[in-house]
């Protein structure tokens, strides 16, 4: 259960700003001191690495420990739409919660927030300076950005016998303040293409016949196979240019199709396939002999 959801309803308007350095690090200030009983959260700072390792620092002023009546949320938006999630939080899709001693995803399915059936990237740790959590942006949909906030409280007390939790005392901050929207973070990583298998089909080729070269290829950014992208596709026999009959991405394989002469048997047909995909690319070569 996310014990939080009812703390507060943030607004969707204005985009808090932030500073962008070559590391991809931003930090988002907040107002400091507007509760003196309440956590102070003072800026969070937001990290990725290539692998989309995405590290939130909330930095809180002036709780060195995580106390038992204390509460953390994370509120993303991770398509940056309203539209497809909570209308209550801003369109979020996901909160991260920590509790004392332990941290949980969870996603928006429609009417409710319910554990997020992946959530093995999530970590977490707490030191004088605040709370760390990590998660892969695999488990955030492969969010490729997102609209964030964040919120703290303390003074809450949880029935032991029911497990209710009373916010009668409680005292919060809420990042960025009300009324001023949400932060907004890219997710930048260096994307890499990984060849899993590649492929010539009909073996041995026929004159005549179709002649396709497959290839295999995984995205680092979302780790599965890749469904768009920039195929070449060059063979020739002899000499002379192949054209390509067809070209096509099918369950993560990018494929080329040729059609082989019926006047090519004995010779061999010598080829190469590639894919682009964002600026990155990746190809094999092929030479099979024309039976």
């Amino acid at each position: 259960m996310v014990v939080a959801i009812a703390l507060i309803a943030l607004p969707a308007i204005a985009l808090g700003s932030a500073a962008r350095s070559a590391t991809n690090s931003q930090s988002y200030p907040d107002s400091t001191g507007e509760d003196p009983a309440a956590p102070d959260i003072t800026s969070v700072g937001v990290t990725n690495d290539d692998a989309g390792n995405i590290t939130f620092q909330i930095n809180i002023s002036n709780r060195p420990t995580f106390t038992p009546d204390m509460l953390l949320d994370i509120f993303l938006d991770s398509d940056k739409n309203a539209a497809t999630g909570s209308s209550q939080l801003f369109g979020a899709d996901y909160i991260i919660e920590l509790q004392p001693g332990a941290v949980g995803l969870f996603q928006w399915n429609g009417s409710d927030f319910v554990g997020a059936s992946s959530q093995s990237s999530l970590i977490f740790s707490y030191a004088a300076g605040g709370a760390t959590i990590k998660v892969n942006a695999l488990e955030l949909n492969r969010t490729k950005g997102f609209n964030f906030a964040t919120a703290i409280v303390s003074g809450l007390v949880v029935d032991p016998a029911t497990g209710n939790v009373d916010f009668t005392n409680s005292h919060d901050d809420i990042a960025p303040d009300t009324g001023h929207g949400t932060f907004a973070y890219q997710v930048i990583a260096k994307l890499t293409l990984t060849v899993g298998a590649f492929t010539t089909s009909p073996t041995p080729a026929k004159a005549g016949k179709p002649f396709s070269a497959g290839l295999a290829v995984t995205e680092s950014d979302t780790n599965a196979g890749v469904d768009s992208g920039t195929i070449t596709c060059a063979a020739r026999i002899a000499g002379k240019a192949v054209p390509v009959k067809a070209r096509r991405i099918v369950n993560g394989v990018a494929v080329c199709v040729w059609s082989i002469p019926k006047t090519a048997r004995g010779k061999t047909i010598r080829g190469s396939i590639a894919l682009s995909v964002q600026g990155t690319q990746t190809s094999r070569t092929f030479a099979a002999r024309i039976s």
